[in-house]
Order: C-alpha cells, then sequence, then structure tokens
C-alpha cells in the first residue's frame, strides 16, 4: 500500500484532471469550428460558395438567397 500521506499522489491526480477537463475544452472547440465551416459550405443548396467562392447567378439561386423576392 502506498501512503499518499507527502500529498504528492492527490496534487498529480489534480494536475492530471486539469489537463484532461483542458484538453477536452480544445478538442470540443476544434471539433465545433470544423462542424461550424461544413454547416457553412453547406447553407447554399447549390454549393456554389463552396465550391466556387460565389453565390449562384441564376434565378433559383438569387430567390433562394433572398436577393430576389416574389411578390
Amino acid at each position: 500500500m502506498i501512503s499518499t500521506s507527502d500529498g504528492s499522489l492527490p496534487s498529480k491526480e489534480e494536475e492530471a484532471k486539469a489537463f484532461a477537463k483542458q484538453y477536452a475544452k480544445e478538442f470540443q472547440q476544434e471539433h465545433d469550428e470544423q462542424v461550424e465551416k461544413i454547416v457553412e459550405a453547406k447553407k447554399y443548396k447549390e454549393g456554389d460558395i463552396a465550391m466556387k467562392g460565389m453565390p449562384g447567378q441564376d434565378l433559383k439561386s438569387k430567390i433562394q438567397s433572398g436577393e430576389i423576392k416574389i411578390m
């Protein structure tokens, strides 16, 4: 049996918990950023912005984006 009276074991556990918490937080942020990029790329149904960097110039794309409104 290992004695923890010197206090070294609990501090290492606390360091490990802090490291795991920080790692999980950073991993979640990176994952959220990647998901956000994918969502932004798929916002336009035709994928014009994702593939060409510009919105479509056809009538359907302009209506979907709100550039042209039909009354």
